[in-house]
Order: C-alpha cells, then structure tokens, then sequence
C-alpha cells in the first residue's frame, strides 16, 4: 500500500527517490472490498491520526517477475469532507432560495398580469352591454397571447357595434342585447313626439349640386340632432330635411314631455346658431320649425322576420307632422299640441295660438307655441303673455271690436309678431261678415 505520509512518518526516513515510505500495511475492510470486487470502492476507517474518508482503486500492471496487484487510495480526512458539503450545502441551498424568490417573483408578476387584463376584459365587456364607446379608442395589448387575441376579438366587437349603432338608435340596441334578440310586435304607450322641417328647403337645396347638398345637409343633422340624443331622446329616422324623434320609448321616461320641450328649445338655438355662421359666409342659412305632441303609440319592431326596423306607428305620429306643418300658416317656430302643453305646462313657458283641426285629424285641439323654460323666463315678459290671453279669450267669446283693440296693443309692443297680424285681420274680417252663430272657433285645414 502507498499513502501519503504523516508528520511522524517523516521522522522515519524517505525513499530519496519518491519521497515516500514503502512498509507493509494492514488491509482494511474497504481494502477486501476492493481486492475481491475489483472495482472502486469508497471506505471510511479510522486510526491513530482520526477518521479519513478514502477512494480504492485495484489495478493490475506488469512486473518483472509477473503481472503485480496494488491498491492505490487517496484518503482525505472527514472534517474536510463535511466542510465542503456543508460548504456546497449552503451554496446549494442558498441557490435554491434565490431561484424560488425569483421564481415567486415571476410568478407574481405574471399572476398580476393576467388578473389585471381579466379586469380590464370584464370593464371592457361592461363597456360594450353599455355600449359606452370613446370616439378615439385604441386597441388594448397584451403580453400574453390568448389574452391579446381576445383583446383584438373585444376591439372589433366593438367597432362593429359602433358602426351598427350609427344606423340603429342606441337605446334600441341596448333593447336588443338584453333581452337576446329581436321579434316582431309592439307595446302601446304615451310618447312625446318631435318633428322638424326647414323651412323653404326645396328652394334652397335647388341651388346646390347634390353632393353639396348631403354635405350641408350632414352638418345640420350634426348640429340639430345633438341636443336630442343628449336629452335622451331616440332619433327614429331623417326624412328628407326632416327629423323624427321622440321620447318614452323604448325605455319608459316619466318626464318624456319635458325632455322633448327642452330638446326642441336647445336645438333650435343650435340651428338659429349655425344658420348665422353660414349667413356670415356667404351661405343660404338654414331656419327649422319644430311640432311636438304627446299621444299614445305603438312602439316596437315592424317588418319581416329577417329584416325589421324599430319605430313608432299610430294617427299620434301623424299629428305631430301635421302640427310642424303648422307654424308656416303660423309664422312660428314651435308649436305644441294641446296633450303636449297639458304635460310641460310646469315647466315650460306657452302662449296659445289657435284651435285647430289639422287635415286628417279626428278631432279639433288647441295648440300652443313654446317659448322657453320657465326657470329664468323674464318675469316681465310673462306677465306681459296675460294680455295676450285676455285677447284671445275676446276673440273665442266673439267679441270682435274689443279683440281688434287688445291683439293692436299687442302687435303696438311686439311689430315681428305676425301671429297678433293674422288675429288683426280676423278681427275685422268677423267684424265685417261675422261667423254663424253656431260657429265653434275651430281653424279647419285641409292640406298639409
């Protein structure tokens, strides 16, 4: 056996040439081990000099007189051992906790991520049963492949309803969505009806080119029809020139009546505004009148099972065109149906302005024009509307002389009233050939 030498073993003499001592040395048991087995053997033994930890490796090499046998081992002593896995113990360990830390770090990040989109997935669904669109959206991104993919499915979900949206009024795809389809049929209920015209439209649009036409056209819808959808209203369709909206349907509104008073008030201020901007550049300005009316409709979809539309029918519908119609034999702007005054009049400044049986109607009403709200109406001029209706009540009682005289003293504080004209001229023709006596004061119309 060849082994390293202790201290004490020096003392006893070198070989001069290796520098170690060759002496007989008492197999060990990992030494029998390795001597029958042949192959390498890892011993632990003590002696005087402690506990060694030592690697056997038999090996057979040729000798002069015949093949020799040997044992070389390499002993290490076990403190040394257990320091350097204790050593690698504490590294490896120490690894293992980094490793973990990051990876719980990863893994929370990537668990942050993912709820975070799951929450902005869910806003966004919310959105779109809203259907709460921003005019400048911008596709959501994501890190994570199948949450990207459904953030592209959610943006072209939405534009697409957007689009839908800007032929179908809003209120009625909501309808749509939650109840999970459409089918044909209606309910019955009291709508506010609003219906516009401008005025002399044929002879203006006869001067532009119809390309020119759907322009200017596109910018007065813009400006009219905003005030109706901000003051809930639903815009049903455009006739021409013409809008229709109205109000109570599809969602029930209890203050329909006065949505619809505000909404026309607000939208002829936009259109008087937008008339002055196109008078200032040279431009025909574009001047609307307004019909309101408050009267039972059937609302809902018409049409075939694969293709409907949602709007409004009844003789109510009817009544509101015949009432715009109106404030051209008027000289008015808005004029109310008699229901409609019944239902704002708490809210809403009128004065009367004739009884009136339109053509087609089933029965005569009196209609109102509409001034303006009456929070912050001029307490001078409100009073002043008395005397107004203390002329008109001359006239209903047929009392033709002193009727003349309270709508001169009128048209004396008011010249641009054409309205106070058009009683002037009653006045004297009834004083002139006065009506029969069973006339009942009704203004019959048998054209539009």
């Amino acid at each position: 056996m060849v082994s390293n030498l202790s201290p004490e073993q020096k003392k006893a003499g070198l070989d001069p040439l290796t520098g170690l001592l060759l002496k007989p040395y008492e197999l060990s048991p990992g030494m029998v081990s390795a001597a029958k087995s042949g192959k390498r053997t890892i011993d632990t033994s003590e002696d005087e000099y402690g506990y060694f930890r030592s690697c056997l490796v038999p090996s057979t090499f040729p000798g002069a007189k015949g093949p020799i046998f040997a044992i070389f081992g390499a002993d290490m002593e076990v403190s040394n051992v257990n320091k350097r896995l204790l050593g690698d113990l504490v590294t490896n360990l120490s690894l293992g906790f980094i490793v973990l830390a990051i990876t719980l770090i990863v893994v929370r990040a990537i668990s942050d991520s993912i709820a975070r989109d799951v929450r902005v997935v869910m806003q966004e669904i919310e959105a779109i049963s809203r259907l709460a669109f921003k005019p400048d959206e911008t596709r959501l991104r994501s890190l994570i492949l199948e949450v990207d993919q459904l953030f592209g499915a959610l943006f072209d979900m939405k534009g697409g309803l957007r689009a839908f949206s800007k032929y179908v009024p809003t209120s009625v795809v909501k309808r749509v969505l939650a109840s999970g389809g459409a089918e044909i049929g209606g309910e019955r209920r009291e709508l506010s009806l609003l219906m516009t015209d401008v005025t002399d439209f044929t002879t203006i649009s006869e001067k532009l080119e119809s390309e020119r036409v759907m322009a200017v056209m596109s910018e007065y819808f813009a400006n009219v029809v905003a005030p109706i959808l901000e003051l809930k209203g639903t815009l049903d369709k455009y006739v021409g020139d013409a809008i229709f909206a109205y109000w109570n349907a599809p969602t029930a509104q209890a203050n329909h009546a006065e949505l619809c008073c505000a909404a026309a008030l607000k939208s002829r201020e936009a259109s008087n505004r937008l008339a002055e901007r196109w008078k200032s550049q040279g431009l025909d300005p574009w001047y609307t009148r307004f019909g309101l009316h408050a009267g039972e409709t059937v609302f809902g979809n018409v049409g075939a099972p694969d293709r409907m539309d949602f709007t409004v029918i009844g003789s109510s519908v009817n009544l509101a065109s015949r009432i715009e119609g109106l404030n051209k034999y008027y000289c008015t702007e808005i004029l109310a149906s008699q229901r409609m005054y019944e239902l704002a009049q708490g809210k809403y400044v009128f004065r009367s302005v004739d009884h009136v049986m339109p053509k087609g109607a089933i029965y005569d009403f009196e209609i109102y024009e509409l001034l303006g709200a009456r929070a912050g109406f001029d307490p001078a001029r409100l009073a002043e509307l008395a005397h107004w209706e203390d002329a008109r009540a001359l006239y209903k009682a047929h009392r033709w002389a002193e009727a003349k005289a309270a709508f001169a003293a009128w048209a004396s504080g008011h010249a641009d009233d054409k309205l106070a004209g058009l009683y002037l001229k009653r006045c004297d023709d009834f004083h002139t050939a006065p009506p029969a006596s069973n006339w009942d004061g009704v203004q019959r119309f048998d054209a539009k």
